[in-house]
């Protein structure tokens, strides 16, 4: 009798432990994200923090051409859209396989929500051959050999940290030309990215900037914008 009372006490102790293992967890990573810290300056800046080898664990080599890896990955696991998973980092590191050149995407820590690239055609259309499918794939979605990074780059509610309460920019990242560029008109913010859309489409619900002040509006309404990939365009589409 003694035994069992001290099994069902130690069972008791795990689930207390990763409770709140998992609240901690939730707490660093996703909601406290990325300090901000003030210089003499009044430059704010990013507190980096030391990651663990990401290359080793999560290093990735796509299209033939490019090793890449996050910096600070905590890949959360949940039903998120089409994947069911989100990558949040604080950077990624691209490396050119041919001529060994390796350089970060951004140039100071991010609070990276998720990253992704479509399909490749030629894969989208083999229905013969059961084909392992990378997590950092989104199905249905045809941006050519791009990155598209989601991530809040500003802290948008002046808390001092960089983390998921922030309004979400959408990048798109060209790993041969080195070039990223945000695709967001300047105050919209992303709600939603569609997939299943046309080839070289990102097409995304957003929203604008909500405003404050006693002549506020009333409340912004999402929208649709469409981003032309190979055109390095976007349009938006109006509410009827």
């Amino acid at each position: 009798m003694e035994k069992l009372r001290l099994s069902v006490y130690f069972v008791i102790g795990i689930i207390i432990i990763l409770i709140v293992f998992t609240l901690l967890k939730s707490w660093f990573v996703y909601d406290r994200g990325i300090e901000l810290a003030k210089h003499p300056s009044n430059s704010i800046q990013t507190v980096y923090v030391e990651p663990d080898d990401d290359l080793v664990e999560h290093s990735s080599v796509v299209w033939g051409k490019f090793l890449y890896y996050p910096l600070g990955l905590n890949r959360d696991r949940e039903n998120f859209g089409p994947r069911k998973t989100l990558n949040h980092a604080q950077n990624l590191v691209f490396v050119d396989l041919q001529t060994g050149r390796n350089r970060k995407v951004f140039n100071k820590s991010v609070y990276i929500w998720d990253y992704f690239y479509g399909a490749e055609p030629e894969k989208l259309s083999s229905d013969s051959e059961a084909q392992e499918v990378s997590e950092d794939v989104f199905s249905g979605l045809k941006t050519g050999k791009k990155f598209v990074i989601v991530g809040m780059p500003e802290d948008t509610n002046k808390d001092g940290y960089l983390n998921q309460k922030d309004s979400k920019k959408v990048f798109v990242y060209d790993p041969n030309s080195d070039e990223l560029l945000p695709i967001l008109p300047k105050k919209f913010y992303l709600e939603k990215i569609l997939p299943d859309t046309p080839e070289n489409k990102l097409v995304m619900i957003v929203k604008r900037e909500e405003e404050s002040g006693p002549n506020k509006k009333k409340p912004n309404l999402p929208t649709l914008y469409i981003y032309d990939t190979l055109q390095k365009r976007g349009q938006m589409i109006d509410r009827p």
